[in-house]
């Protein structure tokens, strides 16, 4: 349910019990109650020079003078407060009574008044009513004690329900603020994740390319050749690095190198299948992990590969040549051996010019190029 929903007595879970029980705290009887009554003709006729009195202790501190700012609000608490004072003496202190209450705590919480200024302003309202009746009762000492007490147990008694708001408002905002936390905290760990994702991203890929750096090509490489034993099937690398590529890029550019780079690595994504994992494994060399391949599938892929980067880098001087070299479950490697078969096979291939690849042994002229 909605705070709105609710009066402050119901938010507050102040029953009619709670109301007797506090009168019971304060001795304030149904006998003191027509006291008060009988106290509020002489309140009534003095009620201006009580008002006035009252603000002219209060508004000299300066935290009180800035709460109150202006003449027209002063003009408006005054209204208020000749009806607080007076509502003291009607001597019906029920739910309707103990709302009231709260609703001068909730109001004076709200416009910035601090507890300590609250019980302060309410002392200099007991000391003044005190002085009234003391000076009216001047002939009757008796009467005048039991008046004052009872005055002093109302005054008490409203006390309490008003720091009960002050509490509950500082509650709620303590209810909110960690709702308000909880909801940064989230949202903060949400970023975090995020960031910690993409920053684990780019510290596996290369920045230039955005394929795989070295070190995530030997993560995987070596994670698929022990699936391969677990599974008992092949894994086929491709490792090939551009001719001429230090000569185009000592002569047109770092930036023209960089192009070619990138062009590259296109070729490689656009050739590839999803459970193909390419890589730039440093400089102008690159490599691609076939999972569960063979060699006449890396054939094809090489001829695909070879033809989609002549495309992409024509004019540019730039082939490449290529070493293929397999992992079988009969005859494994590991990620190390295998690169270096490959490499071995890359060198092999670059014997001959143009766009080449070479299998174990047997050097493969691409036929098309």
């Amino acid at each position: 349910m909605k705070t709105t929903d609710q009066t402050l007595i119901e938010q507050l879970k102040i029953s009619r019990r709670e109301i007797e029980r506090r009168k019971e705290y304060f001795g304030l009887t149904e006998t003191e109650s027509q006291t008060l009554v009988s106290l509020k003709e002489l309140i009534s006729d003095h009620i201006e020079e009580i008002v006035e009195d009252f603000y002219k202790k209060i508004i000299p501190f300066s935290e009180m003078d800035r709460v109150i700012g202006d003449a027209e609000t002063l003009r408006r608490l005054k209204n208020y407060q000749r009806t607080y004072i007076l509502s003291l003496f009607d001597g019906q202190y029920d739910e309707e009574y103990v709302h009231s209450r709260l609703r001068v705590g909730v109001i004076h919480k709200r416009i910035g008044v601090e507890p300590k200024f609250y019980v302060s302003a309410v002392y200099n309202l007991s000391s003044i009513l005190r002085k009234l009746v003391i000076s009216h009762n001047r002939k009757d000492c008796g009467s005048c004690g039991s008046n004052l007490a009872t005055i002093e147990k109302i005054i008490m008694f409203d006390l309490s329900f008003t720091f009960d708001t002050y509490i509950h408002s500082i509650m709620d905002e303590v209810r909110r603020s960690k709702e308000e936390l909880e909801s940064y905290t989230e949202s903060l760990e949400e970023v975090i994740s995020e960031r910690t994702k993409l920053l684990r991203e780019q510290a596996r890929h290369d920045g230039l390319t955005n394929l795989l750096n070295q070190h995530s090509f030997y993560s995987e490489l070596k994670r698929e050749l022990l699936r391969g034993q677990r599974r008992n099937h092949s894994t086929v690398l491709i490792y090939f690095d551009l001719d001429h590529f230090k000569k185009v890029n000592d002569s047109q550019g770092h930036k023209r190198g960089d192009e070619i780079l990138v062009a590259v690595a296109k070729a490689m994504k656009n050739t590839t299948r999803e459970t193909e994992i390419a890589a730039r494994y440093g400089g102008d060399e690159f490599a691609l992990i076939l999972p569960e391949s063979s060699v006449q599938a890396a054939e094809q892929l090489c001829q695909r590969l070879c033809e989609a980067i002549q495309k992409t880098t024509e004019g540019s001087g730039i082939s490449c040549s290529m070493g293929i070299a397999i992992s079988l479950p009969e005859n494994n490697y590991d990620a190390n051996s295998l690169v270096k078969k490959a490499d071995k096979a890359m060198y092999e291939a670059k014997k001959e010019p143009g766009f080449t690849f070479k299998i174990a042994e047997k050097q493969v002229k691409s036929p098309s190029l």
